[in-house]
């Protein structure tokens, strides 16, 4: 072996316990073992500990995170200047030896006593400074740095954090999460940015994505995002409002970004402005017209209203779907939708990668009536409605529960009486809203029913689902009429039409749980014609009663229909 390739072999194993131990751990006589020479061999060929340690300095490549800043200083064209230096803070946290290994910061310490070793640190800390700052001017020349913030500041507090956080990683007990770190970084960046910037186009946008998130409800909310998203040299390509609540706007975005831009990256410059945000990988599709891909989508009705399960989960671009029996199947969660097509058959829904907004319920809601709208007027169906005279005058229309009541159905409790409340819900007012009002309007296993007056306000619920208590097919029944309305027939109405569908829907007994006061309600049961067996307890009475003879059992639920609706949209 020659004596250059003995020295690398000592340089080598030097390297490895200076990053093991650092320099006051090692000694001449263990690098000699590791290289496996004699101690007077290493002097000869690299001289004292001090030397050694230098020599490994200065033949040490760069971190993967300098080098990554070397390569875009070099070629600018190879990604935004922006995401490059998310990038960077993000390697600073995550994995900070990726940004400054241990030889580079036992050098730091060292070069306050040593000279030698200060000069060559000092080399190696202005070519990450050159590099830096050449990165800094690329985003400057792009427009993405406000014109009052000097380009040595910047790159003097990137390097005092990166250093920063690589000394202190090793005694740091808890340290914030990767997406908090992320966040608090995408926003320092886009503080760094000019109040109005227009970006040159120095970078093709070739990746679709697609992002939701909730903004500010507030002007210039959406601007903001718009501005945190194009440092990244990304386009909006389509965008469309999904819901409003609690002083945040629900926002859903395709946008078409530079291969280099990941989805973190994209999810941390979003949340700089928003919260709840979510990714996906979008599709070229997602740009058109949304009005004319959902007409494109709803075409097949007209032939085949079969296809509208399938339809209503590429409008909402769901991951699957299955069709159900109405008492069969998953509740409504927030990756899980279910709505009621028919008074037998349910959709159900899923979506892994964000939760289902309130305009994506109506929609999908809206397409499935349209379709047994459809079927019912070919003579397929039968339409589930009813129109039925009010004791004093006046009709109420008694229909399927859709998504879209939801505003409508909070409405009618908040105009109900406190003791009309405590009546349905057997609990203190106000904690009817534990039950979500997704469920309160049809996001459960068997079927919910609501009553409207003439002018279309909802003046009363009725509910018809499997009791989980109960190890027979049993439903329990439940219903509330607001006050102005009650004494008219309407309760009595909606009872005897949620029996007519626990009977189609094959559930042999009924049950319901009322006050053992509530005399408006036993009359009501006891005008059913039904024979109801009673129990009271605490003051509460459990009923149950035999349904007559239902009607032929449907089928198990479907899994045959599980397709990946998502991917073909």
């Amino acid at each position: 072996m020659t004596d250059d390739e003995l020295r690398q072999r000592i340089l080598d194993a030097a390297a490895e316990l200076f990053a093991d131990k650092g320099y006051g751990g090692t000694r001449t006589r263990m690098v000699a073992e590791r290289a496996g020479v004699t101690p007077r061999v290493v002097k000869q060929l690299t001289g004292s500990r001090a030397q050694l340690f230098a020599d490994v300095l200065a033949t040490r490549p760069p971190s993967e995170s300098a080098a990554r800043v070397a390569a875009a200083a070099a070629d600018p064209d190879a990604a935004p200047p922006v995401s490059v230096l998310l990038e960077a803070a993000g390697d600073a946290f995550a994995s900070p030896r990726r940004s400054w290994n241990v030889v580079e910061l036992e050098a730091l310490s060292r070069a306050h006593t040593d000279d030698e070793v200060r000069a060559l640190e000092a080399s190696r800390v202005q070519t990450r400074k050159a590099n830096l700052k050449a990165v800094t001017e690329q985003t400057r020349r792009a427009g993405g740095i406000d014109e009052r913030i000097g380009d040595d500041a910047f790159v003097h507090f990137a390097l005092a954090l990166s250093a920063g956080l690589a000394v202190i990683d090793p005694v740091s007990e808890s340290r914030p999460t990767q997406a908090s770190w992320n966040e608090l970084m995408a926003r320092v960046g886009a503080a760094f940015a000019p109040p109005g910037f227009l970006l040159s186009a120095d970078h093709e946008a070739n990746t679709p994505w697609r992002l939701r998130i909730d903004i500010p409800d507030r002007p210039g909310g959406l601007s903001l995002l718009l501005n945190a998203l194009g440092t990244l040299h990304v386009y909006v390509v389509a965008a469309y409002v999904l819901d409003s609540h609690d002083g945040d706007r629900t926002i859903d975005l395709a946008l078409m970004a530079p291969d280099r831009v990941a989805a973190d990256t994209l999810l941390a410059a979003a949340m700089t402005i928003g919260r709840s945000g979510y990714v996906m990988e979008g599709s070229l599709d997602d740009a058109g017209d949304l009005p004319t891909r959902v007409l494109d989508g709803t075409t097949e009705l007209v032939t085949n209203p079969e296809s509208a399960p399938a339809a209503a989960a590429m409008l909402v671009e769901a991951d699957r779907f299955e069709v159900t029996d109405a008492a069969h199947g998953e509740d409504d969660a927030t990756d899980v939708l279910r709505l009621q097509w028919t008074a037998d058959r349910h959709v159900v829904l899923h979506r892994d990668w964000a939760p289902f907004a309130r305009a994506e319920k109506s929609r999908a809601s809206a397409l499935l009536r349209l379709a047994a709208s459809i079927a019912s007027v070919a003579g397929e169906a039968e339409a589930l409605g009813w129109v039925e005279p009010m004791k004093l005058g006046g009709t109420v229309w008694i229909r399927l529960a859709r998504p879209e009541d939801s505003d409508a159905v909070a409405a009618m409790h908040e105009r109900c009486s406190e003791s009309t409340l405590y009546r349905r819900y057997l609990t203190a007012v106000g904690q009817w809203r534990d039950v979500t009002l997704r469920r309160l309007t049809g996001g459960h296993r068997g079927a919910t029913l609501v009553a409207m007056s003439e002018d279309g306000t909802i003046v009363g619920l009725g509910h018809v689902f499997p009791d989980a208590s109960a190890q027979s097919q049993t439903a329990e029944i439940a219903v509330l009429v607001e006050d102005a309305y009650q004494g008219r027939g309407v309760g009595t109405r909606l009872v005897r039409h949620m029996l007519e569908l626990a009977e189609r829907l094959g559930f042999d007994d009924v049950t319901a749980t009322v006050l053992a006061q509530n005399d408006e309600m036993m009359r009501v049961l006891d005008s059913t014609g039904l024979t109801w067996s009673r129990h009271v307890e605490a003051g509460v009475l459990t009923l149950r009663a035999t349904l007559p003879t239902a009607a032929p059992r449907l089928a198990p639920p479907s899994q045959n229909r599980a397709d990946d609706a998502g991917a073909d949209r």
